[in-house]
């Protein structure tokens, strides 16, 4: 199940090599327990009678300062921004009425307070030495160093072989565009792949951030890994959907629907592309189209979108594009010697690929 972007930002905070992560591992070392709570100054202020007795103290953010005063009762308030400590032994007084799924004093609290005013709550058990963050809704335990990093390789090797079939798919979808041979099953498995692609980054995404500067390798293997392929995805879409799209936020919601589905049959994202008129696999099979060039134009050949538009335009689909010469491609608004050259070369390597 994928993190929500602005609990991600929360976790981030928390990552290892930050200052607040290692006050944390300190905190966790010496088997105290701690509740620390992120908040505006401003709110702070506003929100008195939730944040009672304690002791002022305005002062910058330090690990070492942040371990000494978990030393003592109540809770330790941090601006933001992770840069003051605003305030030390202060007694929380969240609404009662707020309905929390935990048994311990301290985490109970956590949760309504971080419910209540919308913030960052962090709560250090001092018996099972495990940081829970707290954030509106949201409740997130940090993950142990060594797990994360299992999770993380395992899931980058499932993504390599993801990715690896991903493209045998693209590399076969070349030659069936040149040869004007794509049936609808062709294209819908791609895409299919592609979002599955996706949805295990955006599970993946939290454990790397959370790795900190542990995950550096991880995170730089995952970039490498996801190059390109939501742009694949989405000139897939402007490709073969139905009807022409003039409104791009349709296939930014084509994506979006496809992430949610469950289980990504055929025939559904093929409705989500427009045919609603198939009603079995054996159709989605026999069911012949023509690539319109987004993907040709946009990934192979790097030809900006507005002037893909006018390629598009002009030759209508993949098999035209190909039979065009140079002097027809020129024709075209925007395109340049430079540019026709580029779309030329990229057909060229397409076919060369019939050919192996």
């Amino acid at each position: 199940m994928s993190i929500p972007q602005e609990l991600v930002s929360k976790i981030k905070l928390l990552a290892p090599g930050t200052k607040l992560r290692k006050a944390l591992d300190d905190i966790v070392l010496a088997n105290f327990g701690a509740l620390i709570v992120f908040i505006p100054e401003e709110k702070f202020k506003e929100n008195e009678e939730i944040f009672q007795a304690g002791f002022k103290l305005d002062i910058p953010f330090m690990p070492e300062k942040l371990y000494e005063l978990a030393k003592m009762d109540g809770a330790i308030l941090v601006d933001d921004n992770v840069t003051k400590i605003l305030a030390a032994n202060v007694h929380l007084v969240p609404d009662a009425s707020i309905p929390t799924s935990e048994t311990g004093t301290r985490h109970r609290t956590a949760e309504r307070v971080a419910k209540q005013i919308g913030e960052l709550v962090i709560a250090v058990s001092k018996r099972r030495n495990i940081i829970s963050l707290y954030y509106k809704n949201y409740r997130y335990i940090i993950n142990d160093i060594n797990f994360l990093i299992t999770r993380v390789n395992q899931a980058l090797n499932t993504l390599e072989k993801y990715r690896q079939n991903f493209d045998k798919m693209i590399l076969n979808l070349d030659i069936l565009e040149i040869e004007n041979r794509v049936n609808l099953i062709d294209v819908v498995e791609i895409i299919n792949k592609g979002i599955e692609i996706l949805k295990i980054r955006e599970e993946i995404d939290p454990y790397v951030i959370e790795l900190g500067v542990e995950g550096r390798l991880a995170s730089m293997q995952l970039e490498e890994i996801m190059v390109d392929i939501e742009d694949i995805i989405k000139n897939l879409i402007l490709d073969y959907y139905k009807e022409d799209i003039e409104d791009e936020d349709v296939v930014e919601q084509i994506i979006s629907t496809l992430k949610n589905y469950k289980e990504r049959r055929p025939i559904s994202t093929s409705r989500l592309l427009g045919y609603d008129d198939i009603a079995n696999i054996n159709q989605l099979s026999d069911y012949h189209v023509q690539s319109r060039g987004y993907r040709l134009l946009r990934n192979v050949a790097k030809i900006p979108m507005n002037i893909t538009h006018n390629v598009v335009k002009a030759f209508g689909n993949v098999f035209s594009l190909s039979n065009a010469d140079f002097s027809a491609l020129k024709e075209v608004e925007g395109i340049g010697e430079k540019r026709a050259t580029a779309i030329i070369d990229s057909i060229n390597s397409m076919r060369n690929k019939i050919s192996k």
